[in-house]
């Protein structure tokens, strides 16, 4: 079996891992913090064997924000830690696990899920 294809499963499985625990992350934080309008589970994941893209509204990104820029000066708002601190902790294990998850023994397992698919 061609290394590439292993290479290419292996990076899509932590892909799609990492999409369901990002969507676990932010539902439950949303779901504690009372974020029930429907517009606010407009997200989705696209993953292939290259990309991991997030979709989702603007909005999403600025609920984070602690802190406003306005004509009247600057208003302190409650900050709802649902996108930044989510998306770029689980950047870090990304990077990690596909710097250094790639062993021999996981070659192993890709290439019997592959003999089997």
């Amino acid at each position: 079996m061609n290394d590439d294809i292993l290479k290419g499963r292996f990076i899509q499985r932590v892909f799609s891992e990492t999409a369901v625990d990002i969507e676990k992350a932010q539902n439950q934080l949303m779901s504690e913090r009372g974020f029930s309008n429907s517009d606010w589970g407009d997200r989705r994941f696209l993953v292939s064997d290259s990309a991991l893209v997030y979709q989702h509204l603007g909005k999403h990104r600025f609920v984070d924000m602690r802190t406003r820029n306005t004509a009247q000066g600057k208003i302190t708002k409650k900050s709802h830690p649902i996108h930044n601190k989510i998306i770029y902790g689980h950047y870090g294990n990304i990077v990690r696990e596909l710097g250094f998850g790639y062993t021999d023994a996981v070659r192993e397992e890709m290439f019997l899920i592959e003999k089997d698919f």
